[in-house]
C-alpha cells in the first residue's frame, strides 16, 4: 500500500469512530499539528522469530533483514522499521556473536539456551511509531500471529507477557505531562480490573504501580512544578523503570543529562512518549484485540485533557486515601468511574 492510497486523516478518523472498536483521544495531533504517533510492542510465545517477521511482512510490505537468528528487522517504506526479537538481552548476544563467529559451539550454547526459554521468554514484536489513527492496521497482523499459534498472557502461569504503548504526548511542557500523570494514578485502579490483568504480570516487579507518597505528592491542587522540579521529584520516588506507566524515556528524550545523572540503565532510551506497559497480551484469545487495552488508555488521555473534571477527581482521590474506610469497602477502581469518559 502506498501513502497516496491512505484515506484523508478525518475521513480515517471518523469511520473509526464509527466502527465502535478504537476509541480517539482529545486530541489526535500534537502541538505542531502533526498526527500523533504511537509505537506498539506486542509479547508473546509460539512461533519463531523467522516466521513473526514474515507474518508482519504480509502485513506492512517491506524488505526483511535478518541481524541473527533471534532478531529480524522489517522496513516498511510507509510506515518505517519493525523489529522482531526474542526479548532477552543475553539471547540476542550470543545468537549475535555466534553469526560473527561461526564457531559451531557457539551454535550449539545459542540454540541449547533458546530451546531451554523457549517457554518462557517471549518472542517480541515492536513497530515504528504509527499514525494514532492507523492503529487497527494491526488487526490484521494479530489474527496472523494467532493463526500461527501465537500464545499470549494467559496460556501459563509463567507468561507474564505484557502489551506496550508508547503514545507521543500532544506537547512537551509540565503541566501536559503532570496532567496526564494525575490523570493516571487515578485512573490505575480502574485499568488493572477493566484489563483484567493477569496475577503472572502483578507479582512481577515490571508494572508497579505508583507508591501513595508520590501519589498524593503529585495530586495536591497546590503543586505546579515547571519541567526541571517534575523531573526532580520523579526520579526521586520512582529511580526505576519499573512502572506500570514508566515516564523516564520522555524525561529522558526532554532532559538527558538531568536523568542521566539519577538513570543510568541503557534499556531507558529517549523518546517524546508516555510508556505504558499495564496491559495483558491476550492474543490467543479470538475475541481479544488491541482496542480493548488502547481504549482503556485513552480514558486516562480523556481525564487529563479535562482540568475540572481531573481537579475533582484529584481531590475526591485524596479525601479517599485519607479516608480510615478499607478500599474493599468503598473501592476506588469503583468510584473512579464517576470522572471517566466510558462509552
Amino acid at each position: 500500500m502506498n501513502k497516496s492510497e491512505l484515506k484523508d486523516p478525518s475521513e480515517r478518523s471518523n469511520e473509526l469512530r464509527s466502527k465502535g472498536q478504537y476509541l480517539l483521544p482529545p486530541s489526535i495531533d500534537n502541538e505542531k499539528g502533526e498526527r500523533r504517533r504511537v509505537g506498539i510492542e506486542v509479547e508473546l510465545s509460539g512461533p519463531e522469530v523467522k516466521d513473526l517477521v514474515e507474518l508482519v511482512a504480509q502485513v506492512f510490505d517491506g524488505k526483511m533483514e535478518r541481524l541473527s537468528e533471534r532478531e529480524w528487522l522489517l522496513h516498511s517504506e510507509d510506515y518505517g522499521t519493525f523489529t522482531v526479537e526474542v526479548d532477552s538481552q543475553l539471547l540476542k548476544r550470543i545468537a549475535r556473536e555466534y553469526e560473527d563467529t561461526g564457531n559451531m559451539i557457539d551454535e550449539l550454547t545459542s540454540s541449547t539456551l533458546g530451546s531451554i526459554t523457549k517457554g518462557w521468554v517471549p518472542c517480541e514484536i515492536v513497530t515504528p511509531p504509527l499514525p494514532i489513527d492507523e492503529i487497527d492496521r494491526m488487526d490484521k497482523l494479530i489474527d496472523l500471529v494467532r493463526e500461527r499459534g501465537g500464545k499470549g498472557t494467559k496460556d501459563s502461569i509463567w507468561n507474564a507477557f505484557g502489551l506496550h504503548f508508547n503514545p507521543e504526548i500532544v506537547a512537551l511542557d509540565a503541566k501536559t505531562i503532570l496532567h496526564h500523570l494525575q490523570a493516571y494514578v487515578c485512573v490505575h485502579d480502574w485499568l488493572v480490573e477493566h484489563g483484567d490483568v493477569d496475577i503472572s504480570r502483578r507479582v512481577t516487579p515490571y508494572i508497579n504501580p505508583f507508591e501513595t507518597d508520590y501519589v498524593e505528592f503529585i495530586l495536591r491542587e497546590d503543586y505546579t512544578p515547571d519541567m526541571d522540579t517534575l523531573i526532580d521529584d520523579y526520579m526521586r520516588f520512582n529511580p526505576t523503570r519499573n512502572r506500570a506507566l514508566d515516564m523516564l524515556p520522555m524525561f529522558l528524550h526532554i532532559d538527558k543529562e538531568r536523568v542521566r545523572g539519577t538513570i543510568t540503565d541503557p534499556l531507558v532510551k529517549p523518546r517524546p512518549t508516555f510508556h505504558y506497559r499495564l496491559p495483558n497480551c491476550d492474543i490467543d484469545n479470538p475475541a481479544w484485540g488491541l482496542w480493548e487495552p488502547w481504549n482503556d488508555w485513552v480514558m486516562v488521555e480523556s481525564l487529563a485533557a479535562d482540568p475540572i473534571r481531573l481537579r475533582e477527581a484529584c481531590d475526591a482521590y485524596l479525601e479517599h486515601l485519607d479516608s480510615f474506610t478499607p478500599d474493599f469497602i468503598k473501592p476506588w477502581k469503583e468510584q473512579i468511574v464517576k470522572w471517566l469518559d466510558v462509552r
